[in-house]
């Protein structure tokens, strides 16, 4: 878990750990079946504003979702992320310094949802947290395979024309360059 709301005694009888960080967003969990996205970018370099930064974290996520057949949306009003409905599917906490960007986005592909009970998922209260495989109700490819393709989203919204995948790790390239690194 990430960000407040969630008492160290708790955070340990349901067998997580709080760790407080300087990014957007409130509390959020990242476990095991969720895709997330960290990337570190110079908004300058390739000449984004932070609203259109996060919007195309957005377009990643809605785009990700559709390739499954789930029709998701964004930013209902005051409430940031991506949703399928009232449900949310993916969360967005991103951190910008000096235009240079951290933290990003976390996608839900069947994490235990449980975990969201514990705590005010980023501080919206009366709404519930789904799952790729809780809206396609099907077996899903394995959760390397679905970070790929979220990988792959996120290269096309961001206008990288070459990805080339190297032992576990992706190295976006433009121009023939390496530009970004993305774990």
């Amino acid at each position: 878990m990430s960000g407040g709301g969630c008492r160290e005694g708790k955070c340990h009888r349901i067998g997580t750990e709080p760790h407080y960080t300087q990014r957007g967003g409130d509390i959020t969990y990242h476990g095991p079946h969720q895709s997330i996205l960290y990337p570190v970018i110079s908004l300058r370099d390739v000449g984004l504003g932070a609203r259109n930064y996060v919007e195309r974290l957005d377009l990643t996520m809605i785009e990700m979702a559709s390739l499954h057949g789930v029709k998701a949306s964004a930013r209902k009003k005051f409430e940031t992320g991506v949703w399928v409905g009232d449900r949310k599917i993916g969360a967005i906490g991103a951190c910008i310094s000096s235009r240079i960007t951290s933290h990003g986005l976390a996608f839900n592909i069947d994490p235990d949802l449980d975990y969201f009970k514990h705590i005010v998922p980023c501080g919206i209260a009366d709404k519930v947290v789904t799952s790729l495989r809780r809206e396609t109700g099907t077996v899903l490819p394995s959760d390397e395979v679905i970070h790929e393709q979220l990988i792959s989203c996120f290269a096309r919204m961001f206008g990288f024309k070459n990805l080339i995948w190297k032992e576990n790790k992706s190295i976006l390239l433009d121009n023939g360059k390496p530009e970004r690194h993305v774990d």
